[in-house]
């Protein structure tokens, strides 16, 4: 049986990752996708080093839809993740894009309903601050699954130290937060970093529950969208206004 080739595009936003990590990041995604899969993973190029608190994922998201903007035309990618687990500038990369744009976060909430009445997302502690958890509360309600949210888990370790070849320290912490996540009635988990999800991309979590990594939830949706024909709708998502951007917001 024939496969057929796809070509998908992880784009990071921000600026500054070592290219060692980016290349080792491709590598991992192409692991995790099926055969007949390619995963082209690469960096904006200018924005925040990561994205760990609003006022980052705010600023990320201008650079990333200028970057998206110069190669609309390029029709290199069948679709396009935005490698964040924060989904930022989601509903924005929808409108300029004709292919389809998946978010992580989006991917792998719904995939947690799916397997649990009530799931938790395990998150780095932003800037030190429990408070972070009104971001991921935000992001639930925006996608109607509020009451779905059990509770939001921390680690206490910043993204960039998730930047390394042991994942040892990022697995024990994750598993002290799925321990409080059960206690909170969590029927499943979604890990909400992805640099947690790279690190831990193979592991064999044997928590009791479901752990559902927001990488492989993203790379399964894009590939299941194409495989299906269908991209974000233009009733949600109306198609942007070129003429009226060009010129002002964004340079042809």
């Amino acid at each position: 049986m024939k496969v057929n080739q796809l070509k998908l595009l992880y784009l990071i936003p921000g600026d500054g990752m070592p290219e060692d990590e980016i290349k080792r990041r491709e590598k991992v995604t192409n692991s995790l996708a099926r055969q007949g899969t390619k995963v082209i993973v690469e960096e904006v190029g200018e924005g925040p080093l990561s994205i760990e608190s609003e006022i980052e994922a705010y600023m990320s998201i201008g650079p990333l839809l200028e970057w998206l903007f110069a190669r609309r035309k390029d029709n290199k990618f069948d679709a396009i993740i935005i490698g964040c687990a924060g989904d930022p500038g989601l509903g924005a990369a929808r409108e300029l894009m004709d292919i389809p744009v998946i978010g992580p976060a989006e991917s792998a909430y719904h995939m947690a309903c799916m397997v649990a009445d009530r799931f938790s997302v395990i998150s780095p502690m932003q800037a030190g601050c429990v408070d972070a958890a009104d971001d991921l509360i935000a992001r639930t309600r925006e996608m109607g699954l509020n009451s779905r949210l059990a509770s939001v888990e921390f680690v206490e370790m910043p993204i960039v130290d998730m930047w390394s070849d042991d994942p040892t320290t990022v697995i024990e912490q994750a598993k002290t937060a799925i321990d409080k996540a059960k206690k909170n009635g969590a029927g499943a988990v979604v890990l909400g970093c992805m640099s947690m999800a790279f690190r831990t991309a193979n592991t064999k979590w044997d928590v009791g529950i479901p752990v559902i990594n927001p990488l492989s939830a993203a790379i399964k949706v894009a590939e299941s969208f194409v495989d299906m024909g269908i991209m974000q709708s233009r009733v949600t998502y109306p198609a942007a206004d070129f003429d009226k951007l060009v010129g002002t917001v964004f340079k042809e």
